[in-house]
């Protein structure tokens, strides 16, 4: 009972948080909105602080074992970018708080930035950019590509379209649905990737 209690509370928690900030969000306000006694919350999680600590490290460990699961596999470095693509959808609509409460820490970090959320984001960096390398190596990638700079394009297509999200109908125009887009997305990454693509292009150009 305690335990489904207690996530009950950090799941709605987590949307208050992602909406208002840590700074933004009262454990009053937690427990009316959970209909939990303001006692009750501060036994299960000690504090505000506490409770934001519980959320951040729930949403990013599932972060990272999701592309735990996608880097460690069999599959072909190729292959693995679109499976990171599929699970960076999947993970949007498990955990649809994950992408607000990563941008509000990315603006205004709190001082669990360092220890929760940059070290998760680092090691599925260096899980992208191994990927990258190992595609290059077999000669699949192009030669010369910096893979740091291709994970960093790779996430910021699906960053910036989540983000993209919250803004549609005021800066933005409709995006295009999340197969289409994902799939559009993929097609343009994977042609800059591949080895060939420029030739490619380029006669298509000619």
């Amino acid at each position: 009972m305690e335990n489904s209690t207690r996530e009950r509370v950090r799941d709605i928690a987590a949307k208050l948080f992602a909406e208002k900030g840590l700074a933004g969000v009262s454990l009053q306000e937690i427990a009316q909105a959970t209909g939990v006694d303001d006692a009750e919350v501060t036994k299960l999680f000690g504090s505000g602080e506490k409770l934001y600590e519980a959320v951040l490290e729930t949403h990013f460990t599932l972060y990272a074992t999701r592309m735990d699961a996608v880097f460690g596999g069999d599959e072909g470095p190729a292959d693995k970018v679109e499976l990171y693509a599929h699970a960076m959808c999947d993970l949007h609509k498990q955990a649809p708080h994950f992408f607000p409460l990563f941008y509000r820490e990315l603006l205004n970090p709190s001082l669990f930035f360092e220890p929760i959320v940059k070290k998760k984001i680092q090691h599925v960096s260096y899980l992208s950019d191994n990927n990258i390398a190992k595609g290059i190596q077999k000669g699949q990638f192009k030669r010369g590509l910096n893979p740091a700079n291709a994970t960093m394009f790779l996430a910021g297509m699906f960053h910036y379209y989540y983000l993209a999200r919250h803004l549609r109908g005021s800066l933005l125009p409709e995006p295009a649905n999340e197969e289409e887009y994902l799939n559009q997305a993929l097609k343009v990454f994977l042609t800059g990737l591949k080895k060939g693509a420029e030739a490619n292009i380029t006669g298509q150009a000619l």
